[in-house]
């Protein structure tokens, strides 16, 4: 702790910024009312002059309208951000000194910039370059890098605090980066329904990922608690912070809908707008527009676990790289989709067959199909004389024509007719027009190859999480609808449905236009004694635990499973954790245990159809706890003997903060 002057003067700071804070944010409140009440009164004014005013100064006034309530929702946003800062105006700060200065520029440290009325900055951001060196460096030497190049300087003070409005809890110096204090106290405390900010404990290695290069391709492998996830959410809030971008420029790619709305607090709470969220599974239904129905991942891992060896075996294979080239290979034959070229008549124009086959098999012969159909109708349009307004729908209408010129268009028959040719199984269905989701992602590569898909090229930059849950093929297709720089995290050792290793990831680095591979070894979410179990049960070899101590990890053969959860609930309850989770390695155990465990009170049962994660004890299968946290974990399950039990127990073991319980049933 510091002494008792230097303690008193940085309760004079934090009172002058406290103070700060609560101008501004009376001063936007008083001009979110005066844009209230003008937006009010032109409301009403156009309402009772509707009739009155010609069309004109009717938009001339519905435009002011507009501007007034675009202008409103500016104040509303700098009120928001405002408010999370006056919860906690900093947190940290560091003394530097250039090279070329000669004092020391004391730079508070926080979730976003304040100056003072004279223009002086009371609190960075810390986002700002600057700041960096906060994360990065020990007393001493240091450097950064600024618009104008790299600076060079010296640190003599680092210092971390616990603000809480104008209080202040406490502050103390610290020669290391992150103090360990620090990150015990935030790590030991319980867990929520949501995802937190970490940005006051922002590790040096997980800094360089949030601060990397903006148009440069990453690939992050991360083990389990290695804070991947919320290292994704913070590069987003810097990249919002460092572009001058909207959060509609920014996409995240996430496993679920329960996963999105789990992460859906963070960037808010560092005082930025949720950016645009998705899913595999979304995105194949948009492109399949409900043409063909399919099943969900987490009903696929189901099968799995539930003993379908021989899908076990077509799953595995149909996610690897050997079963993506062949079906390039089949699809890059010009025999398997055959064009025959036929003359295409609008109105007194012809555009002769010889032509177009010229076209199809000569001049854009390098191009798929779908971008040999695009162009070709775009060259068909040229030839011909057209008002403007009508290219649209035309060129709708030629590439309709020019379709009906493959011998095959239905993407399953194509598909079907791949796996007959390389000697697998047809069965594609899981039950009457519902597609297995191994071959979901084939199938969308067959359409694009062959119809093309939506690109967004207005989206700026994407995160993809999870990235081992994702076929080779499902990946190339997120690429290709967001072309991109492109941010890509996961951990090879929670894949469950095929063995993955280090060599792949080199691989998949290069495929993915030679990304940045870089590997986070050290895990903080949950005690040492939990994090060595967990790494002991798939032999993970390599791993640095961060040193935060609890319970021994809990082992009990069942003999009354109800008797036995009710008590190790009640354990969990008296040691004041709020978030008990029970997992289940599938959701038909799931349901059982929670339609057959009428003892249990107050439990609620978690589907991958659940939006928003409930509060208090749960009962969730291990097919969609990925990316979760709970403060105890129950793991009920049989004891794993194969690489896809292990690995399944290994995701589950991983969900927890402090106590870990494992339930072996016959």
């Amino acid at each position: 702790m510091l002494e008792n002057d230097e303690l008193e003067k940085e309760k004079v700071y934090l009172e002058k910024v406290s103070n700060t804070l609560k101008n501004k944010l009376n001063f936007l409140n008083k001009t979110y009312q005066n844009y209230s009440e003008r937006t009010h009164e032109l409301s009403k004014f156009i309402a009772d002059n509707f009739y009155d005013m010609d069309a004109q100064e009717a938009a001339v006034q519905r435009n002011l309208l507009d501007n007034l309530n675009l202008e409103k929702e500016d104040v509303s946003q700098a009120i928001f951000k405002v408010s999370k800062q006056n919860e906690r105006a900093y947190f940290g700060r560091v003394d530097f000194k250039e090279e070329s200065e000669e004092s020391y520029q004391k730079c508070y440290i926080g979730i976003s910039y304040l100056e003072n009325t004279e223009g002086f900055p009371y609190v960075l951001d810390w986002r700002a370059p600057i700041s960096s060196v906060y994360y990065d460096y020990e007393l001493g030497k240091a450097e950064y890098f600024a618009p104008d190049g790299k600076i060079r300087g010296d640190i003599n003070l680092k210092r971390q605090y616990k603000v809480e409005g104008d209080k202040l809890i406490y502050a103390f110096d610290s020669s290391l980066t992150i103090n360990d204090e620090i990150l015990q106290n935030t790590l030991g405390q319980n867990s929520t329904s949501k995802m937190k900010e970490i940005v006051s404990t922002i590790q040096k290695e997980q800094n360089q990922i949030i601060r990397s290069s903006d148009f440069e391709n990453l690939l992050v492998q991360g083990i389990a608690g290695s804070g991947k996830t919320s290292i994704a959410l913070h590069r987003v809030a810097y990249l919002l912070y460092k572009n001058k971008i909207s959060s509609k420029d920014i996409v995240i790619v996430s496993p679920s809908s329960l996963f999105s709305d789990y992460i859906s607090d963070v960037l808010p709470e560092l005082g930025e707008q949720n950016v645009q969220s998705t899913t595999f599974e979304e995105i194949a239904r948009e492109e399949l527009q409900s043409i063909i129905n399919f099943e969900s991942r987490a009903d696929m891992i189901e099968d799995l676990l539930l003993g379908n060896v021989e899908r076990a075996k077509e799953v595995s294979y149909k996610e690897g790289s050997e079963f993506f080239d062949s079906l390039k290979t089949f699809l890059n034959n010009a025999t398997t989709l055959s064009f025959e070229a036929k003359d295409v008549n609008l109105g007194d124009k012809k555009i002769k067959a010889d032509v177009i086959n010229n076209l199809y098999n000569e001049r854009y012969k390098s191009k798929i199909p779908a971008v040999r159909i695009e162009w070709i109708a775009d060259y068909i349009i040229d030839q011909i004389e057209l008002e403007q307004k009508n290219v649209e729908a035309l060129s709708k209408r030629i590439k309709k024509v020019l379709l009906g010129m493959f011998k095959i268009t239905n993407i399953t028959e194509i598909y079907l007719t791949f796996l007959n040719a390389i000697g697998m199984s047809l069965d594609i269905f899981a039950r009457k027009n519902v597609l297995h989701f191994e071959d979901v992602a084939p199938i969308l590569y067959i359409k694009d190859f062959l119809l093309g898909t939506t690109q967004f090229k207005e989206v700026k930059f994407a995160i993809i999480d999870e990235m081992q849950d994702y076929s080779e093929i499902a990946l190339s297709l997120i690429s290709k609808r967001y072309p991109c720089p492109k941010t890509i995290l996961g951990d090879i050792y929670q894949s469950v449905e095929r063995i993955l290793n280090h060599q792949y990831l080199e691989i998949l680095a290069r495929e993915l236009n030679e990304a940045k591979l870089i590997k986070l070894a050290k895990t903080y979410r949950s005690t040492k004694e939990i994090t060595e179990y967990c790494q002991n049960l798939i032999g993970l070899k390599g791993a640095i635990n961060f040193d935060r101590h609890g319970d021994e990890v809990k082992f009990i053969n069942s003999e009354n499973l109800n008797f036995e959860l009710s008590q190790e609930i009640e354990i969990c309850k008296s040691k004041n954790f709020k978030h008990i989770a029970i997992i289940t390695p599938t959701m038909k155990e799931a349901e059982s245990l929670y339609i057959n465990s009428p003892s249990l009170e107050n439990v609620t049962l978690v589907s991958d159809l659940t939006s928003e994660l409930p509060e208090g004890v749960i009962i969730i299968p291990s097919t969609i706890c990925k990316g979760l946290e709970f403060d105890c974990v129950i793991s009920v399950r049989k004891t794993p003997k194969n690489y896809l039990q292990k690995n399944t127990e290994y995701i589950t073991a991983t969900r927890a903060l402090h106590r870990l319980c494992i339930i072996d049933i016959k």
